[in-house]
């Protein structure tokens, strides 16, 4: 068999017979050497190298130590790897993607747990002819929310596109249906935003153990836009329910904003006679805040954001920690369903 693949390096300080070597390897586990497969004498491959015919020894010599090669008496040097070696130099290049992997993965700011979780859900997905797909329901107050939360969930899909079904679901839409519980008793899990989860919560008691509550935090565009206001900053919150006013405010404090710098409105009693009066100069909303919605407030949005004021919109993402337990949840599911 002719190697004409092969590369010799003279600069290098590798000595020629172990590149030699090394590069007869790399050939068997390519497949370009097969098991049976003769290599050339000795003396026909140092000629068509231009080296020594004991350069060519010494690398035959190595492959033979290594067991990657034999010597039949008589009829020459034979490629000779055991499936059992095979496997455990597969094994080493598998263990050499992952380490990479891991560490790019590591680069982009995801935890040990994390990462494990990720894997866990693609190796999964592979095997899916052996599971059933779990039904997931996502559910939340408002359909920009449903919006967001379809971007941050779909990884899920599209790692594990056999495991899962997700569905994007208002909770008004579950309330109006005739029979509630019947809805989410076709759902294997049910994920609730903080917001949402007591009425969810409320249909189907029951249910507890199926229904999970995803904490929520800020947008990190959100985020950006409130650190990046002056300390001094008065700022207004148009708020629906009091969970959204308590995480708006947790989340003011940890910024350092507070005390009489911050006024809340429920919706129901700001209108646009009151819209940015008290020498506000941000305004923070949800996304259905009659800000938004309400043509009465259109002229005097625009006189605010001419006059120098903010307008915020506060957006959530599901909180890295719930997504890590949610990861978890899904993981058993799979498994328990794999036992059944």
């Amino acid at each position: 068999m002719n190697l004409d693949a092969i590369r010799l390096d003279r600069r290098s300080h590798t000595p020629v017979s172990e590149q030699i070597a090394k590069q007869i390897v790399r050939l068997i586990y390519d497949g370009a050497l097969k098991p049976g497969d003769r290599l050339p004498p000795e003396r026909v491959l140092a000629e068509q190298l231009g080296v020594s015919r004991g350069t060519v020894k010494r690398a035959y010599g190595q492959l033979a130590e290594a067991q990657e090669i034999g010597v039949r008496q008589g009829s020459g040097s034979y490629v000779q790897k055991s499936s059992q070696h095979f496997e455990q130099n597969q094994r080493v290049e598998a263990m050499e993607i992952i380490a990479s992997a891991v560490q790019q993965l590591q680069d982009m700011g995801f935890s040990a747990k994390e990462i494990t979780n990720l894997v866990n859900l693609q190796a999964l997905g592979s095997s899916h002819n052996k599971f059933r797909k779990i039904s997931i329901m996502i559910v939340s107050n408002n359909h920009d929310i449903l919006s967001e939360l379809e971007q941050q969930l779909s990884y899920l899909s599209y790692s594990s596109p056999f495991l899962f079904t997700l569905s994007f679901v208002t909770l008004k839409t579950i309330q109006n249906n005739p029979d509630p519980v019947q809805v989410l008793l076709s759902y294997d899990l049910i994920i609730a935003t903080t917001i949402d989860y007591p009425a969810v919560l409320a249909i189907a008691p029951m249910l507890k153990n199926r229904i999970f509550e995803a904490l929520l935090s800020p947008r990190t565009k959100t985020l950006m836009e409130l650190s990046s206001l002056p300390q001094n900053a008065k700022i207004a919150v148009i708020y629906r329910t009091d969970i959204f006013r308590r995480i708006v405010e947790k989340h003011l404090r940890a910024l350092g904003f507070g005390g009489d710098n911050v006024l809340y409105y429920n919706e129901a009693s700001y209108n646009p006679k009151s819209h940015a009066d008290c020498g506000v100069s941000v305004l923070v909303n949800f996304n259905e805040s009659p800000v938004y919605t309400d043509p009465d407030f259109a002229a005097r949005n625009e006189a605010f954001l001419q006059q120098g004021g903010q307008i915020i919109r506060f957006g959530y993402q599901i909180e890295r920690g719930s997504l890590v337990y949610l990861e978890d949840l899904v993981q058993k599911l799979i498994k328990s369903q794999s036992d059944d």
